[in-house]
């Protein structure tokens, strides 16, 4: 009797729940996004079993074959969710000069309690105070004052390659040198410094906060490619990983709470010391400090957000930026070659260190930077939350839809840029750039959400790449290792690392 009341139940169940989803099959609003081309959807799991089981495989298929099938505009569908994705400079031009569809959305979820409403994730009227309270801390003449950061961090860089570099020959390239590891120390050194204005010497000795950084960022990523991502944050912590993820994260918002403390005090008693001492490089929490002893209303936990931000966005995107950069100049020895003879013309023989007058006058050496951010931009696509209803290349894109932005099919659209697999830096000289659609090239994004980093991320990619170049040249034995392949993580980075031949280079 209990075994027919139980099968009844459950044939009940199943019976809602084949109305339940018939009902959505047909709804206005699954009818609307399926008008738009598309990987063929299966029931319930929607697209999830076409996408490559490889990450490696990612860009190349969803960026690259699905594409050239279905046009700068397409959709998937993972499970009941559906994306639409975008890579065609009219659209994207139209996403991100929208002054109502900027939110982000819970396909940013799981970074919220890392980072909290932080400029990245926050939305709506936070969003814009935010925005508009930090806007003033990337001014060219406060940014002129962390070229010593730079500079300083660029040299232990250099002292750290040249120890593993040694050759018998002078000139002659060393062994097989992964260099990634090695920028993300040093940009990690530069953006604590600059977000927080401490100094945790992450090229030169160890810590629990660098340890915690580094895991954190690998927790994340593990949660988002696996199907931990789909739980909700009550259901992940009670998994392995995710307890490991809320211990971490406790440590590094203690830190962070920590130094936020002792800043206030210092802050406060800097108010008797002389005017002289006063005129101090500031980090960005302390301008943040100055501007709520000012009248602006920020929690500790405001701040804590933001400076938590700070150091998750100028680390491994900037790491990124500098790692593909090296590996462009080392697949074209030509162009590192011109880029070295401008090191010349601006440093002649001095080993004196770059200023912001310098780095303005680096044109080629920013043309090749533009160029590696092109082929490989550190975020190779974003997304944004559609609040209302939008039209995009005639298709009707619904209220409650994720719109994914395609920065790497972008960025080789042919029509734009001829030839897009070939690294050609004369693409950035300005006559080359005349005419070409303002959104065809949005490393730093565009528009109201842009990048409020991307002048002090230039800077810094100047120094350091510049740094690099006037004491190495760089070597990537293609026949040997085959093109790097780019894996789309949190940020965009060389599978396996990115081992390089690295030479002293002689002028």
């Amino acid at each position: 009797m209990i075994g027919v009341f139980l099968v009844s139940v459950l044939l009940l169940v199943l019976a809602l729940l084949f109305l339940a989803h018939h009902r959505w099959e047909n709804s206005a609003y699954v009818r609307t996004i399926d008008l738009i081309p598309g990987v063929r959807r299966k029931f319930i799991v929607g697209n999830v079993t076409a996408l490559p089981k490889e990450i490696d495989e990612n860009l190349e298929i969803v960026q690259g074959k699905w594409v050239k099938q279905y046009g700068r505009i397409y959709r998937i569908w993972l499970a009941f969710r559906p994306f639409v994705q975008i890579s065609s400079p009219d659209f994207i031009e139209k996403i991100l000069t929208s002054h109502t569809n900027i939110d982000k959305g819970k396909s940013y979820s799981i970074l919220r309690p890392w980072l909290g409403d932080g400029l990245l994730l926050a939305s709506g009227d936070k969003w814009r105070r935010s925005r508009r309270l930090l806007t003033p801390a990337f001014h060219f003449q406060i940014l002129d004052n962390f070229f010593d950061v730079f500079n300083k961090n660029a040299e232990i860089l250099c002292e750290q390659l040249a120890k593993v570099t040694k050759t018998f020959t002078p000139g002659e390239f060393a062994e097989d040198v992964d260099v990634f590891p090695f920028l993300k120390k040093c940009t990690l050194d530069i953006i604590c410094e600059a977000a927080m204005g401490i100094t945790v010497n992450a090229q030169l000795e160890d810590s629990e906060y660098i340890r915690n950084v580094h895991r954190i960022s690998e927790i994340v990523i593990d949660r988002f490619l696996s199907g931990k991502g789909m739980f909700p944050d009550w259901l992940y912590h009670l998994t392995p990983s995710g307890r490991e993820h809320k211990k971490i994260l406790k440590q590094m918002h203690d830190f962070t709470s920590k130094v936020i403390r002792e800043r206030k005090v210092e802050i406060a008693l800097e108010e008797d010391l002389p005017e002289v001492k006063k005129e101090k490089r500031r980090a960005f929490l302390d301008l943040m400090l100055l501007a709520n002893k000012n009248g602006v209303e920020l929690s500790d936990l405001d701040i804590r957000n933001e400076v938590d931000t700070f150091m998750f966005e100028g680390h491994d995107t900037t790491a990124s930026a500098i790692v593909w950069f090296l590996y462009c100049m080392a697949i074209n020895p030509k162009h590192q070659a011109l880029v070295q003879e401008e090191l010349n013309e601006v440093f002649g023989d001095s080993d004196r260190s770059c200023t912001m007058e310098d780095a303005t006058k680096l044109k080629y050496l920013e043309c090749c930077i533009k160029e590696s951010l092109r082929l490989y931009p550190p975020v190779p696509i974003f997304a944004r939350y559609m609040t209302e209803e939008i039209e995009l290349g005639g298709y009707s894109i619904p209220k409650g839809t994720f719109i994914s932005l395609q920065t790497f099919a972008l960025h080789r659209n042919e029509e734009y840029f001829p030839d897009p697999d070939v690294f050609k830096p004369e693409r950035f000289q300005t006559n080359e750039a005349i005419g070409r659609h303002s959104f065809a090239y949005v490393p730093f994004s565009a528009g109201s959400r842009n990048c409020i980093g991307q002048r002090f991320a230039m800077f810094e990619e100047k120094v350091l790449s510049s740094t690099l170049l006037r004491r190495f040249r760089f070597y990537y034995d293609l026949d040997k290792l085959g093109p790097r392949k780019a894996i789309p993580d949190l940020v965009l980075k060389p599978k396996n690392g990115m081992p390089l031949q690295i030479a002293p280079y002689l002028q």
